[in-house]
């Protein structure tokens, strides 16, 4: 029934890879989840059936020595205790590394148009609308820039917004919003267009141009952060926001368009002339991106919070507005991975209690072999190998079906895979588990000899 239960796993997998590549990528994402946890379960059934044959593992001696390979048979000697800690050690490498892979740091990959900052480094946003643009240099001097500051300005893009305050539609409100905060995209974004979207009505050339269809009345295009439209609103592709223009009508916002991981997480956008038509009262610009190189964003941000301190405009990196979204959902993952690391040391400190009780068993076998010549060093090679080989087994196991499980998001994600990261922390799992192995070894033969042998 085990090598049953391990051809089924796999033929689920297979199943759910064939499935998943004919379904969008949010699905993709929960399947490859499934593949891999089929795999994991496959590699530990396929893992019982060799424990439960004689010689599980074939060594040519010259190449790694008898004591591997004795090592490699004493594993099978109790198959269910060598399960139970590969299962352990595996499972808790599975959680660590998927969740590690999904914890989002946001870094260069920023300045790329196609992220979650489009390309730009600062976000300015102001408490008094501003009517001057900010790109001319007439608008500067209207504005009281000096001609230093304005000259600093000269080769920076800026793009503004304009805004009707409404209600934090991301992670960062504890409540439902009722009337989300709105931007009104210019044609300078349209046109220059940059960010990742997760998914659109339609394949268009360039998805910024989708806030300009004509839908029926009283209907209008909006683009949202796809992880505050699902979560916080509970809307989908597709769907529409029902609210109330200034004239009192009822206008529906219908989302074209869904963007990744995004700074828009906390509004919703509609076109300029969108913006102009239902809410007319609402003059001027509030919000701004500004795209500067990394050297010169402590600068910029200095000029522009310097001349417009009048106007309460506040400037921040994307990279904090990003990272300040984030660390809600990294909350989560850390304690995810919390949880996977108390199981990992369930598995570990498992591992040395059953690598001394298979000691104790084996005393007599291991005093027979000290009487025969072997020394204590040999003795305690030949059981850390075993330990080693079970620890080992584990971590690929549960790496390997890990890395099958995030794939997509290995595939798709701007972000740089933390490799560093996760190889540290799995190194430090091999180390503790090699300490807890050696210290129940330490204990178990310091045991004396002669009671040993005359028990036998």
């Amino acid at each position: 029934w085990v090598k049953a239960t391990g051809f089924a796993a796999l033929g689920t997998a297979l199943l759910l890879f064939i499935v998943s590549t004919v379904t969008n990528s949010n699905a993709s994402v929960a399947l490859f989840f499934g593949i891999g946890t089929s795999l994991l379960i496959t590699g530990l059934s396929f893992f019982w059936v060799r424990l439960r044959q004689s010689a599980w593992i074939s060594i040519d001696p010259d190449q790694v020595g008898q004591i591997v390979r004795l090592a490699a048979r004493n594993s099978s000697r109790n198959p269910g205790r060598s399960l139970l800690v590969t299962a352990l050690v595996s499972s808790a490498c599975f959680v660590i590394v998927a969740v590690g892979a999904n914890r989002q740091e946001p870094g260069e990959e920023l300045r790329n148009r196609n992220s979650g900052a489009g390309g730009f480094s600062i976000l300015a946003r102001s408490d008094v609308p501003l009517h001057q643009n900010l790109n001319d240099l007439n608008g500067r001097f209207e504005l009281g820039f000096s001609d230093n500051d304005s000259d600093r300005l000269q080769d920076v893009e800026i793009i503004p917004f304009r805004v009707l305050d409404g209600e934090d539609m991301s992670c960062l409100n504890l409540y439902q919003p009722e009337r989300p905060r709105i931007l009104g995209v210019t044609e300078a974004q349209i046109s220059r267009g940059g960010f990742e979207f997760q998914e659109t009505v339609r394949q268009v050339n360039e998805p910024w141009t989708l806030l300009h269809e004509q839908l029926e009345p009283g209907v209008i295009p909006a683009f949202g952060d796809f992880n505050s439209v699902f979560w916080i609103l509970h809307l989908r592709l597709g769907q529409d926001l029902t609210l109330e223009n200034e004239l009192g009508e009822t206008v529906k916002l219908r989302l074209m368009g869904l963007i990744k991981r995004s700074i828009f997480q906390s509004e919703l956008l509609i076109s300029e002339s969108n913006f102009l038509k239902h809410f007319p009262s609402q003059s001027g610009f509030s919000y701004f991106l500004v795209n500067a190189s990394s050297s010169e964003i402590p600068n910029i941000q200095a000029i522009l919070e310097r001349n417009l301190r009048s106007y309460g405009l506040d400037a921040i990196p994307t990279s904090e507005v990003l990272r300040h979204y984030l660390s809600v959902e990294n909350t989560y993952l850390s304690t995810f991975q919390t949880l996977g690391g108390l199981g990992l040391l369930m598995g570990t400190l498992g591992l040395g209690i059953v690598l001394l009780r298979n000691v104790l068993e084996r005393r007599t076998e291991l005093a027979t072999l000290r009487a025969l010549g072997f020394q204590r060093s040999q003795l305690a090679r030949i059981v850390l190998a075993e330990n080693g080989l079970l620890l080992f087994l584990g971590i690929f196991l549960g790496s390997l079906s890990a890395l099958v499980a995030v794939a997509p998001h290995i595939i798709e994600s701007s972000t740089p895979f933390p490799w560093v990261s996760l190889s540290i922390t799995l190194s430090a799992v091999a180390v503790v588990g090699l300490t807890a192995g050696t210290a129940a070894i330490f204990v178990a033969l310091r045991m004396p000899l002669l009671p040993a042998l005359k028990s036998e």
